[in-house]
């Protein structure tokens, strides 16, 4: 019987009532104040209100410019992005706030970040509106902003990246640069993530691996240009997790495909599942991690046709076993599969062959070396995952 514990010891759940409460009495250090804006100043925000990217032959000059009003200094631009990580980080040191240099990036990370929601009256309530505003700094909002309804919210781990950009428009500079932005930042945190856990895995035993921008689906942009003139905007890191409603849909037939895996503890084929997370892991620009899978959905469903046509020919189930250990995904592949189907009924298949045996070899840099050895591009990950998709459908008895 499997135990799952679901990050606890025991089985046994001990219910206390306890009051969650936050570090609210250590200091700033002062010259972490000056290492990012939203330790300076408290911002208001709507939740509702996000900018996203739209298709490229959108319309969009009833809009208007996109912080217009700041104009450049010297020629640049100070930028700074910050996003929420999904768990939080362990202080350092004791210390609720700090610095981190990864890969030559200043980051600055703290866990005392609030969203703040306001409800005056009635009459004047705008639905989600709130302040982002650290902890210590609540108290002085309340009181210049006289707030008498406050909701304040606490963030998990609160992560900032400050930098300059040369130009004489902001507005372009966010449409040029903001996508490579939220590459190299979520490049930075899991790197971050990874070296932390590396450093002290009982302290982040709870953290998750942070690879995509499904767990950083808000990211905050701040901009200050000449006369101190700025402007803060929230922007869609992944637009289905920012969104208040799901934004795609599940057809007729992929309802009863779901219900089927839903009833009586269905077992999903590993090709299937492999092959549509190597699909997520290709949206979000993790190629290696998708042709993992992409191969795992192959070597799957190859060593299945090929034990079964052995026993076909007599070998005994001991005899496979023995010697299953030793046929590699190559064999499989390039050797084994020709003995136990007739391939010219498979479509295509100098190219199927051709690009799952390249899969292979990017999985075996992935594994063997940690990351790819070659530059590869989307639509070659997307060659890859439909010749998988091919192979497997040629080797899946069908069924009525």
């Amino acid at each position: 019987m499997n135990r799952y514990t679901h990050g606890m010891a025991t089985d046994f759940y001990n219910n206390v009532s306890i009051q969650m409460v936050g570090d609210d009495t250590s200091p700033l250090a002062k010259e972490l104040i000056q290492k990012s804006v939203f330790l300076q100043a408290a911002f208001s925000l709507n939740l509702s209100r996000i900018i996203a990217p739209g298709a490229p032959d959108v319309n969009t000059d009833s809009l208007g410019e996109l912080w217009q009003s700041v104009r450049p200094l010297n020629g640049k631009y100070t930028f700074e992005i910050a996003t929420v990580l999904p768990s939080y980080l362990p202080s350092f040191d004791d210390a609720q706030e700090y610095i981190a240099c990864v890969d030559g990036a200043e980051l600055l990370i703290t866990s005392r970040m609030l969203r703040c929601y306001i409800s005056e009256t009635a009459e004047h309530c705008t639905p989600l509106q709130y302040y982002l505003v650290h902890r210590l700094a609540l108290k002085h909002l309340v009181e210049q902003k006289k707030l008498t309804h406050i909701h304040p919210v606490p963030l998990r781990t609160f992560v900032t990246k400050r930098f300059e950009v040369s130009g004489d428009n902001a507005e372009q500079i966010i449409q040029n640069h903001f996508s490579s932005w939220v590459r190299e930042f979520v490049g930075n945190l899991s790197r971050l993530v990874d070296s932390i856990r590396a450093a002290s895995p009982a302290a982040t035993r709870h953290v998750m691996p942070q690879s995509s921008t499904p767990f950083l689906s808000v990211f905050w942009v701040y901009v200050q240009g000449a006369d101190d003139k700025s402007e803060i905007a929230q922007f869609a890191g992944d637009m289905p997790t920012a969104a208040f409603r799901p934004l795609s849909n599940l057809d007729t037939e992929g309802v009863r495909r779901a219900e089927a895996y839903f009833a009586n503890g269905s077992a999903i084929a590993i090709q299937e599942s492999s092959l549509a997370l190597a699909q997520s892991y290709l949206h979000y620009g993790y190629f290696g991690l998708s042709l993992v899978q992409v191969c795992i959905a192959c070597e799957a469903v190859l060593a299945r046709t090929y034990e079964t046509f052995l026993l076909s020919r007599g070998v005994s189930k001991t005899k496979y076993a023995d010697a299953e250990r030793d046929i590699t995904f190559s064999q499989l592949l390039n050797l084994h599969l020709a003995a136990a189907r007739d391939l010219s009924t498979l479509t295509d298949r100098e190219n199927i062959l051709s690009r799952m045996n390249w899969a292979r070899k990017c999985r075996n840099d992935v594994v063997h070396k940690g990351e790819l050895q070659q530059v590869v591009t989307s639509s070659e990950v997307e060659s890859a995952i439909e010749a998988a998709r091919s192979l497997v459908q040629f080797l899946t008895p069908k069924t009525n």
